[in-house]
Formats: structure tokens, C-alpha cells, sequence
């Protein structure tokens, strides 16, 4: 099923439908919304698809589902027939029971823009004690 739609980033322009899965490191499989030099192109139908691909790799990344797939000694990496059977086998569990793994991708997105609202908010802070410092050592 996925086998034609996921191919190795060679450059060149993509759809606003593709996703791109990290290929190499620690964080092989991680989703990524803009492509890298070392990550996969999933080319996805449509926007829904797209978005149920994304929140079920950002769950098999974060339950360190792949860490068991990972080859190499320096670099580890992701093999693509791995990543497919991986994705597949998943994909399939969640479509065979769609109102459970609809709850867990909301409740992930929920997850993650709490997450980047913490990040802006200790970037605020950040540049808040930067500014009270020098109110500090300019007087």
C-alpha cells in the first residue's frame, strides 16, 4: 500500500500533501513538516491522509517504536522496507478501530501545541530576564 508512496529525498519540489520521515540518527522516523538530507518523502493523497500519517508516526516515534529497526554502528538508520511494514502494520490496527486512534492523534496535536506554547512562553522569560539583567548592569 505505502510501498509506491514513500520514496528517499533527492531535492527538487514537493507537494503541500507530502511528508517528510526522518531517515537517519537517534530520531529515525520522527515526522518532519519540511524535508532534510536525510529523510524520506511519504506522497500522500489528500490533507487527511497526510495529517493521519503524520500523528501515527509522531506516535510510533515518541513510543520508540523504531529504536527496534534502527541498523548501522555509527549512524543508525531507518531501512525504507522497515519504515513501510512498520507504517502498515500500525495504520492497519488504527484503521480497524478509527473513534481510538482519532481520540489519541487529538489528544497528541493537543500535546504538541501545549508543547510549542511552553517553548514561546520560556523564550519570553528568557528574553525577560536578558532585558532585567542589563536594566541591572546599565544603571
Amino acid at each position: 500500500m505505502l510501498n509506491q508512496k514513500i520514496r528517499t529525498f533527492a531535492g527538487g519540489k514537493y507537494g503541500s500533501n507530502d511528508l517528510f520521515i526522518l531517515s537517519k540518527g537517534l530520531n529515525s522516523g520522527k515526522p518532519l513538516e519540511k524535508p532534510c538530507p536525510n529523510c524520506f518523502v511519504c506522497q500522500c493523497d489528500t490533507k487527511e491522509e497526510k495529517e493521519k500519517i503524520y500523528w501515527l508516526l509522531y506516535a510510533l516515534w515518541q513510543g520508540n517504536k523504531f529504536q527496534a529497526t534502527l541498523v548501522g554502528s555509527v549512524i543508525p538508520f531507518i531501512r525504507k522496507k522497515d519504515l513501510i511494514n512498520l507504517i502498515e502494520t500500525r495504520l492497519q490496527a488504527a484503521l480497524e478501530n478509527p473513534g481510538k486512534a482519532d481520540g489519541v492523534f487529538q489528544k497528541l496535536q493537543s500535546l504538541k501545541q501545549q508543547e510549542l506554547n511552553y517553548m514561546k512562553l520560556q523564550e519570553c522569560i528568557s528574553q525577560l530576564k536578558l532585558v532585567l539583567a542589563n536594566r541591572l548592569i546599565n544603571n
